[in-house]
Protein backbone atom coordinates (compact mmCIF):
# COMPACT_ATOMS: atom_id res chain seq x y z
CA UNK A 1 0.00 0.00 0.00
CA UNK A 2 1.05 3.80 -0.34
CA UNK A 3 2.71 6.07 2.18
CA UNK A 4 0.90 9.05 2.19
CA UNK A 5 2.51 12.23 3.59
CA UNK A 6 1.01 15.34 5.30
CA UNK A 7 0.93 18.27 8.23
CA UNK A 8 -2.17 17.25 9.94
CA UNK A 9 -5.08 20.01 10.34
CA UNK A 10 -7.88 20.30 12.37
CA UNK A 11 -11.29 18.92 11.79
CA UNK A 12 -15.19 19.09 13.00
CA UNK A 13 -14.20 17.17 16.31
CA UNK A 14 -16.24 14.58 15.36
CA UNK A 15 -13.98 11.56 16.25
CA UNK A 16 -12.81 13.16 19.87
CA UNK A 17 -16.58 13.68 20.42
CA UNK A 18 -16.88 9.83 19.67
CA UNK A 19 -13.76 8.84 21.85
CA UNK A 20 -11.49 8.10 19.09
CA UNK A 21 -9.63 11.52 18.02
CA UNK A 22 -8.34 11.42 14.81
CA UNK A 23 -4.93 13.15 13.00
CA UNK A 24 -6.23 14.20 9.68
CA UNK A 25 -4.45 14.95 6.63
CA UNK A 26 -5.06 16.12 3.37
CA UNK A 27 -5.53 13.18 0.20
CA UNK A 28 -4.00 14.54 -3.23
CA UNK A 29 -6.48 11.97 -5.30
CA UNK A 30 -9.83 9.74 -4.98
CA UNK A 31 -8.06 6.32 -5.59
CA UNK A 32 -8.18 5.09 -2.27
CA UNK A 33 -11.28 4.89 0.20
CA UNK A 34 -13.10 2.55 3.23
CA UNK A 35 -11.20 1.89 6.46
CA UNK A 36 -7.74 0.47 6.60
CA UNK A 37 -5.20 -1.15 9.20
CA UNK A 38 -2.09 1.11 9.01
CA UNK A 39 0.80 2.04 10.67
CA UNK A 40 1.48 6.25 11.60
CA UNK A 41 4.81 7.76 11.89
CA UNK A 42 5.02 10.69 14.42
CA UNK A 43 7.84 12.24 15.99
CA UNK A 44 10.09 9.54 15.01
CA UNK A 45 7.59 6.76 16.59
CA UNK A 46 5.40 4.49 14.77
CA UNK A 47 1.82 3.49 16.13
CA UNK A 48 -1.05 1.12 14.55
CA UNK A 49 -3.79 3.15 13.72
CA UNK A 50 -7.46 2.19 12.22
CA UNK A 51 -7.20 4.93 9.14
CA UNK A 52 -10.46 6.32 7.00
CA UNK A 53 -10.15 7.24 3.41
CA UNK A 54 -12.26 9.73 2.68
CA UNK A 55 -12.27 10.29 -1.00
CA UNK A 56 -15.33 12.44 -0.99
CA UNK A 57 -13.61 14.87 1.26
CA UNK A 58 -10.17 14.01 -0.13
CA UNK A 59 -8.99 13.29 3.73
CA UNK A 60 -7.27 10.89 5.16
CA UNK A 61 -8.02 9.81 9.07
CA UNK A 62 -6.18 8.18 11.24
CA UNK A 63 -6.72 7.26 15.25
CA UNK A 64 -3.75 6.02 16.83
CA UNK A 65 -3.85 3.25 19.18
CA UNK A 66 -1.75 3.95 22.59
CA UNK A 67 -1.70 6.91 21.70
CA UNK A 68 -1.31 10.31 24.30
CA UNK A 69 -0.76 13.79 22.92
CA UNK A 70 -1.56 16.54 20.46
CA UNK A 71 -1.33 15.64 17.02
CA UNK A 72 -2.26 18.94 15.22
CA UNK A 73 0.22 20.79 13.04
CA UNK A 74 2.60 17.81 13.03
CA UNK A 75 4.41 16.32 10.28
CA UNK A 76 3.07 12.64 10.11
CA UNK A 77 3.40 9.84 7.58
CA UNK A 78 0.19 7.27 7.12
CA UNK A 79 0.94 3.57 5.32
CA UNK A 80 -2.48 1.89 4.66
CA UNK A 81 -1.56 -1.66 5.26
CA UNK A 82 -4.73 -3.91 4.70
CA UNK A 83 -8.57 -2.85 4.26
CA UNK A 84 -10.86 -4.07 6.57
CA UNK A 85 -14.41 -2.73 5.20
CA UNK A 86 -15.78 -0.67 3.14
CA UNK A 87 -17.24 2.89 4.14
CA UNK A 88 -20.67 2.96 5.95
CA UNK A 89 -22.92 5.60 6.52
CA UNK A 90 -24.57 4.91 10.12
CA UNK A 91 -27.96 6.52 11.09
CA UNK A 92 -26.46 7.62 14.68
CA UNK A 93 -23.57 8.10 16.71
CA UNK A 94 -23.69 5.22 18.69
CA UNK A 95 -24.12 2.59 15.79
CA UNK A 96 -20.78 4.16 14.51
CA UNK A 97 -19.07 3.99 17.64
CA UNK A 98 -19.81 0.16 17.66
CA UNK A 99 -18.24 0.21 14.38
CA UNK A 100 -15.01 2.01 14.73
CA UNK A 101 -14.63 -0.24 18.28
CA UNK A 102 -14.55 -3.21 16.24
CA UNK A 103 -12.62 -1.86 13.53
CA UNK A 104 -10.02 -1.25 16.03
CA UNK A 105 -10.41 -5.14 17.03
CA UNK A 106 -9.73 -5.67 13.71
CA UNK A 107 -6.58 -3.97 13.24
CA UNK A 108 -4.72 -5.43 16.73
CA UNK A 109 -5.87 -8.35 15.05
CA UNK A 110 -4.33 -8.26 11.44
CA UNK A 111 -0.90 -6.76 13.09
CA UNK A 112 -0.97 -9.91 15.49
CA UNK A 113 -1.06 -12.13 12.13
CA UNK A 114 0.07 -9.86 9.40
CA UNK A 115 -0.53 -11.28 6.14
CA UNK A 116 2.28 -12.47 3.55
CA UNK A 117 1.70 -10.90 -0.15
CA UNK A 118 2.86 -13.49 -2.53
CA UNK A 119 2.69 -13.00 -5.93
CA UNK A 120 2.52 -15.50 -9.02
CA UNK A 121 2.41 -14.42 -13.10
CA UNK A 122 1.36 -15.72 -15.99
CA UNK A 123 -1.58 -15.05 -19.51
CA UNK A 124 -4.28 -17.07 -18.01
CA UNK A 125 -5.97 -17.38 -21.28
CA UNK A 126 -8.06 -19.77 -19.34
CA UNK A 127 -8.03 -21.61 -15.90
CA UNK A 128 -7.07 -24.79 -15.36
CA UNK A 129 -5.67 -27.07 -13.06
CA UNK A 130 -2.39 -26.52 -13.65
CA UNK A 131 -3.11 -22.89 -12.92
CA UNK A 132 -5.05 -23.92 -9.50
CA UNK A 133 -2.21 -26.17 -8.51
CA UNK A 134 0.17 -23.00 -8.78
CA UNK A 135 -1.98 -20.68 -6.59
CA UNK A 136 -2.36 -23.51 -4.07
CA UNK A 137 1.14 -23.68 -3.91
CA UNK A 138 1.75 -20.27 -3.22
CA UNK A 139 -0.40 -20.05 -0.45
CA UNK A 140 1.29 -22.47 1.19
CA UNK A 141 3.97 -20.86 1.28
CA UNK A 142 2.92 -18.57 4.53
CA UNK A 143 0.27 -19.41 7.35
CA UNK A 144 -1.45 -16.38 6.23
CA UNK A 145 -1.17 -15.45 2.63
CA UNK A 146 -2.38 -13.25 0.30
CA UNK A 147 -2.35 -14.08 -3.20
CA UNK A 148 -2.09 -11.28 -5.99
CA UNK A 149 -1.69 -12.71 -9.50
CA UNK A 150 -0.41 -10.67 -11.81
CA UNK A 151 -1.99 -10.58 -15.25
CA UNK A 152 0.30 -10.49 -18.61
CA UNK A 153 -0.74 -7.76 -21.07
CA UNK A 154 -1.47 -8.48 -24.03
CA UNK A 155 1.23 -7.03 -26.59
CA UNK A 156 3.22 -8.82 -23.83
CA UNK A 157 1.95 -12.11 -24.20
CA UNK A 158 1.95 -11.76 -27.72
CA UNK A 159 5.40 -11.39 -27.72
CA UNK A 160 6.36 -13.97 -25.16
CA UNK A 161 4.20 -16.38 -26.70
CA UNK A 162 4.63 -15.57 -30.31
CA UNK A 163 0.57 -15.42 -30.34
CA UNK A 164 -2.53 -13.38 -29.19
CA UNK A 165 -4.19 -14.50 -26.19
CA UNK A 166 -7.75 -15.82 -27.03
CA UNK A 167 -9.46 -13.45 -24.44
CA UNK A 168 -8.27 -9.39 -23.66
CA UNK A 169 -6.10 -8.64 -20.90
CA UNK A 170 -9.20 -7.21 -18.77
CA UNK A 171 -11.46 -10.60 -19.27
CA UNK A 172 -8.22 -12.69 -18.37
CA UNK A 173 -7.82 -10.63 -14.83
CA UNK A 174 -11.23 -10.61 -13.89
CA UNK A 175 -11.47 -14.30 -14.41
CA UNK A 176 -8.45 -14.98 -12.37
CA UNK A 177 -9.91 -12.02 -10.14
CA UNK A 178 -12.87 -14.64 -9.27
CA UNK A 179 -11.63 -17.56 -8.34
CA UNK A 180 -11.88 -18.51 -4.87
CA UNK A 181 -7.54 -18.67 -4.31
CA UNK A 182 -7.05 -15.61 -5.53
CA UNK A 183 -7.21 -12.41 -3.53
CA UNK A 184 -6.31 -9.94 -5.83
CA UNK A 185 -5.82 -10.08 -9.74
CA UNK A 186 -3.98 -6.95 -11.60
CA UNK A 187 -2.48 -6.18 -14.86
CA UNK A 188 1.31 -6.46 -15.57
CA UNK A 189 3.25 -3.45 -16.66
CA UNK A 190 2.78 -2.48 -20.14
CA UNK A 191 6.86 -2.22 -20.50
CA UNK A 192 9.07 -4.26 -18.62
CA UNK A 193 7.61 -5.89 -14.98
CA UNK A 194 9.48 -3.96 -12.14
CA UNK A 195 6.79 -1.35 -11.93
CA UNK A 196 3.99 -3.34 -11.14
CA UNK A 197 6.12 -5.37 -8.23
CA UNK A 198 6.96 -2.40 -6.73
CA UNK A 199 3.54 -0.81 -6.41
CA UNK A 200 1.75 -4.12 -4.96
CA UNK A 201 5.35 -4.51 -2.77
CA UNK A 202 5.29 -8.84 -2.71
CA UNK A 203 7.22 -10.32 0.05
CA UNK A 204 7.44 -13.23 -1.74
CA UNK A 205 7.57 -13.65 -5.86
CA UNK A 206 6.36 -17.48 -6.57
CA UNK A 207 7.86 -18.23 -9.68
CA UNK A 208 6.44 -21.57 -11.80
CA UNK A 209 8.15 -24.10 -12.33
CA UNK A 210 8.82 -23.75 -16.05
CA UNK A 211 8.71 -19.59 -16.47
CA UNK A 212 12.08 -18.20 -17.76
CA UNK A 213 13.72 -15.92 -20.47
CA UNK A 214 14.92 -11.93 -19.88
CA UNK A 215 12.79 -11.05 -16.64
CA UNK A 216 13.24 -14.51 -14.60
CA UNK A 217 16.67 -14.19 -15.06
CA UNK A 218 17.22 -10.53 -14.16
CA UNK A 219 14.59 -10.27 -11.66
CA UNK A 220 16.90 -10.69 -8.33
CA UNK A 221 18.70 -8.07 -9.24
CA UNK A 222 16.18 -6.05 -10.60
CA UNK A 223 14.27 -6.57 -7.25
CA UNK A 224 17.54 -5.12 -5.23
CA UNK A 225 18.41 -2.58 -7.77
CA UNK A 226 14.72 -1.59 -6.80
CA UNK A 227 15.31 -1.53 -2.98
CA UNK A 228 12.72 -4.51 -2.97
CA UNK A 229 14.35 -7.88 -0.18
CA UNK A 230 11.36 -9.81 -2.02
CA UNK A 231 11.90 -13.55 -1.56
CA UNK A 232 11.89 -15.25 -4.78
CA UNK A 233 10.74 -19.42 -4.88
CA UNK A 234 10.52 -21.28 -7.59
CA UNK A 235 7.58 -23.62 -7.47
CA UNK A 236 6.92 -27.23 -8.41
CA UNK A 237 5.34 -28.94 -12.04
CA UNK A 238 1.93 -30.18 -11.78
CA UNK A 239 1.14 -32.97 -14.86
CA UNK A 240 2.92 -30.76 -17.17
CA UNK A 241 2.06 -33.33 -19.56
CA UNK A 242 -1.69 -32.67 -19.10
CA UNK A 243 -2.24 -29.10 -17.83
CA UNK A 244 -0.88 -26.62 -20.33
CA UNK A 245 -2.81 -23.68 -21.74
CA UNK A 246 -1.48 -24.47 -25.51
CA UNK A 247 -2.62 -28.12 -25.30
CA UNK A 248 -5.62 -27.59 -23.73
CA UNK A 249 -7.60 -24.53 -25.69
Amino acid sequence: MEVYTGITKSGKGRGTTLGFPTANIQLEDNSVSGIYAARVKVDGEEYLAAAFADPKRKLLEAHLLDYSGELNGKSISIKLCKKIREHEDFANDADLRTAIAMDIVRVREYFKNPETRIMVFGTFDMIHGGHVNLFKQARALAPNPYLIVSVARDKIAERIKGMKPKNSEEARRAAVANHELVDEAVLGDEEGYIGHIRTNKPDIIALGYDQEGEFVENLGKDLRDAGMMTRIVRLGAFKPEVYKTSKLI
